[in-house]
Parts: C-alpha cells; sequence; structure tokens
C-alpha cells in the first residue's frame, strides 16, 4: 500500500515538470526550424540572385570568393541570434554583482 502512495507522489510531482519540459523542447525546436527556413531561404535568393549578374562580374564574384562571403555572414547572423537567447536565459541567474558602498561591501 505504501509503494501506490509513494508513485502517485511521483506522478504528480513528475507529471508537471515532464510536461514543463516537452513544452520548453517544443519551442525550442519550432524556433530552431523557423529560423533555419529563414535563414535558408534568405541564403537561396542571394545565391539565385549571384547567377543573374552580367557575364563580366561573375569571375570577379568568384575571385573575390562571394560564395564563401554569403555562407560566412548567415552564420554570423545565426550565431548572434544563438548568443542573444543564451544571454537572456543566462539573465534570469545572474546575481548582481556592484554592491552600494556602506553595505556589506569592501570599502577601499
Amino acid at each position: 500500500m505504501q509503494y501506490l502512495l509513494i508513485v502517485q507522489m511521483l506522478i504528480m510531482v513528475l507529471g508537471p515538470l515532464v510536461r514543463m519540459v516537452l513544452k520548453m523542447l517544443g519551442f525550442g525546436f519550432v524556433s530552431y526550424v523557423g529560423f533555419n527556413l529563414i535563414i535558408d531561404a534568405a541564403k537561396d535568393e542571394l545565391i539565385s540572385r549571384m547567377g543573374e549578374v552580367g557575364p563580366v562580374i561573375m569571375p570577379i564574384l568568384g575571385l573575390a570568393k562571394f560564395d564563401v562571403i554569403v555562407n560566412i555572414y548567415f552564420a554570423a547572423i545565426a550565431t548572434r541570434f544563438v548568443l542573444a537567447g543564451i544571454d537572456k536565459a543566462a539573465d534570469r541567474k545572474r546575481n548582481q554583482v556592484w554592491h552600494k558602498p556602506g553595505g556589506t561591501s569592501i570599502e577601499a
């Protein structure tokens, strides 16, 4: 009989926790997939427009490694968004570093 109560307690405690974790993973997955679709669409559009330039400019873009530049640019955008998301998540847990003088801080 005691085991039944322990199992019921675990279900009551772990149920909402599992639901919350699955919601967070679902939101993160949808955000990641949506962001990748937008970045890929923009990259494909830019690369397709690159093919429309004149025959004189095409070799110059090839020598300048324009396709590599486009990939680096979009990778930088993706990295910036990821770091911004990490910073927002870390701000909730960040402790205050500065304390006003006269309190518990050490004065010089």
